[in-house]
This record gives C-alpha cells, sequence and structure tokens, in this order.
C-alpha cells in the first residue's frame, strides 16, 4: 500500500509505519515487544492523548514484517488454561500500526498525517463456573 501510494504521488510523498502491542493484566500495562521491562505507565498529553510511556514502536515496511512482530508479542501474552479452552488469554492486548505520511511542497513547508489502527484483544469473557478457573488463572 505505502509502494503504491508513493509511485501515485511520486517523491513528494514519504510513508512510514510501525507497530507497538501492549497487554494490560491485573490492571498494569506490559510491553509485549519488551520483555526485560515490567510495567509501563499510562500517561496522558494535550497533543498525544493517552499513551504508554516509553513503549517500544517497531518499523516496518511490509505486511510481513507486521505480521511478525504482531507473532512475535503474543508469544509474550498471559495464558492459562480453563476447562472451556486449553489456551485461554488472561489479559487484554492491543496492537497498534501508526502510519505516517509526509508530504513535502516546494515550499519547504510539510503536511503531515498520522492514522492509527488498534486490534484490540479483551480477556475471555467465560463465566467462571463454566471455566472452572479460580485463584491467579481468574
Amino acid at each position: 500500500l505505502m509502494e503504491r501510494e508513493t509511485v501515485k504521488h511520486g517523491d513528494g510523498i514519504r510513508f512510514t509505519c510501525n507497530c507497538a502491542f501492549i497487554e494490560i493484566y491485573n490492571e498494569r500495562v506490559f510491553d509485549l515487544l519488551d520483555t526485560s521491562s515490567s510495567g509501563k505507565s499510562l500517561r496522558e498529553d494535550v497533543k498525544r492523548g493517552a499513551y504508554v510511556e516509553d513503549l517500544t514502536e517497531v518499523d516496518v515496511s511490509n505486511p510481513m514484517q507486521a505480521l511478525k512482530v504482531l507473532e512475535k508479542g503474543n508469544k509474550n501474552r498471559r495464558v492459562a488454561e480453563t476447562s472451556m479452552n486449553r489456551e485461554s488469554s488472561r489479559s487484554h492486548a492491543i496492537f497498534t500500526m501508526t502510519i505516517t505520511s509526509i508530504e513535502e511542497n516546494g515550499s519547504g513547508i510539510s503536511n503531515v498525517k498520522v492514522s492509527r489502527l488498534h486490534l484490540i484483544d479483551l480477556a475471555g469473557s467465560e463465566r467462571q463456573r463454566d471455566t472452572q478457573a479460580n485463584g491467579e488463572r481468574l
């Protein structure tokens, strides 16, 4: 898509894409692309809105690279077995792709557009009595 748009608009426009992946578990935010980190801080800014401080963002240039980032983060999610599922997610997860287009006109002014796509997986909503989950697994 980015290559097609670049060809369509010529050298006057550039595109970048990066991916981030977070997990919300026990009311804490974790960076699924940085397993060495402990919980991250959720912040709010007038210009940026709500964001996760010091979140790992991986630059990608094609769909396969984005899929690899998604798979890497998904391996780091917290899962547990219940009577209904062999692997049931115990957390909410948000995979974010940020696409930025930078269009430069001849007068040195840049027009920057930023779009975000959030893919959200909510933790299992099965009834507790049906899953037979308890304690830490619940």
